[in-house]
């Protein structure tokens, strides 16, 4: 028997006994199986007081002039004086630019003659009624030319008071389109006019944050690294924005050095009513299977939950905290939360 096959011989036989030797003793260590007794697992546990928790909503925002009218002229005719210069203040009622009055003044005297002269004629027509003289057509015509001369001069009074195109509120003039020799028609612009005090800071709000707020509560406005107290939300809308789906916030504040100016990017800050709510180490948060907010808590049975919160805050401690709104309030004054 040659070497190769003795090595072969060799080799099948130690595979057997190898084999042979693990049958052996899986069947003799082979022990009763026993059921291992199950035991609850030991874990930290910290107690939370709940509070009442003052968020501030912080927004983006820019200012707005409070009010801009563009001021058309009434009347017809060349500018015969600029009275106001751009960028300049104006109040109620100052002439911003004057038309030329042309024949408006003999047609204003005209009017008021004709008016004198239609009441002696309807006074006529009433005595001679009175005696038997006068039918009641005639009686008639006459109240009609009084009708008719009284709307005339009417009619010429405001021509003459239009001539001066003037301020409708206290302002800014922005911008003053016209000069002097420019020829004028009703209905074109003589001015823009903004009010700048009170100012509005506008900015937009998603509709969970806009459901928290409400008109008046109070806002510090910061503007070029200037902070200004004081502003009062004074408009909440009602419809989103079709692009944004963000609600539109207007809040009015004072700027009576009128030293703010319109269209400035600014920051809202907004102080919300006060919720219960509890502050938390932020490293109990945990992130649950379906993407939302959980913490762990101890319940009454001295087992650990899973508890949906929504996170409202962030102090130097940690986390502010209040139960989703779809569970409801917290209901325990101080739960026992889980590390």
């Amino acid at each position: 028997m040659n070497n190769n096959v003795r090595f072969a011989l060799f080799f099948a036989l130690a595979i057997i006994i190898w084999f042979a030797s693990g049958i052996f003793k899986t069947a003799d260590s082979a022990e009763p199986v026993t059921e291992v007794a199950k035991s609850y697992t030991k874990v930290q546990v910290a107690s939370f007081n709940q509070q009442f928790f003052s968020r501030t909503l912080s927004l983006r925002a820019k200012t707005e002039p409070n009010r801009a009218v563009n001021v058309l002229a009434q009347v017809s005719g060349k500018i015969s004086a600029v009275l106001v210069q751009e960028g300049s203040s104006v109040e109620k009622g100052q002439g911003i630019c004057q038309i030329d009055a042309e024949d408006r003044h003999l047609r204003l005297a005209q009017a008021q003659a004709s008016l004198d002269n239609a009441n002696i004629a309807y006074r006529g027509a009433i005595k001679l009624k009175s005696v038997g003289y006068q039918s009641e057509l005639a009686i008639s015509k006459a109240k009609a030319v009084l009708a008719t001369a009284r709307t005339q001069l009417k009619r010429a009074q405001l021509d003459v008071e239009n001539l001066q195109i003037k301020a409708p509120f206290a302002g800014i003039v922005e911008s003053r389109p016209v000069e002097m020799g420019d020829f004028i028609m009703p209905g074109q612009l003589c001015a823009t006019v903004v009010e700048l005090n009170p100012l509005k800071v506008e900015a937009l709000v998603t509709e969970s944050e806009i459901s928290r707020l409400v008109l008046g509560d109070e806002a510090v406005v910061v503007v070029a690294g200037k902070t200004y107290s004081g502003a009062k939300v004074s408009y909440l809308a009602h419809q989103a924005n079709a692009m944004t789906k963000g609600f539109r916030l207007e809040a009015l504040m004072s700027n009576a050095d009128q030293s703010i100016r319109a269209g400035a990017s600014a920051q809202l800050d907004i102080q919300i009513a006060p919720v219960s709510a509890q502050l938390i180490p932020a490293s109990s948060i945990l992130l649950g299977d379906l993407g939302n907010t959980i913490v762990r808590v101890l319940g009454p049975d001295q087992i650990v939950a899973s508890v949906v919160v929504t996170a409202i805050g962030e102090a130097e401690g940690g986390v502010w905290v209040n139960r989703a709104a779809r569970r409801g309030r917290v209901g325990h004054r101080r739960p026992k939360l889980h590390h």
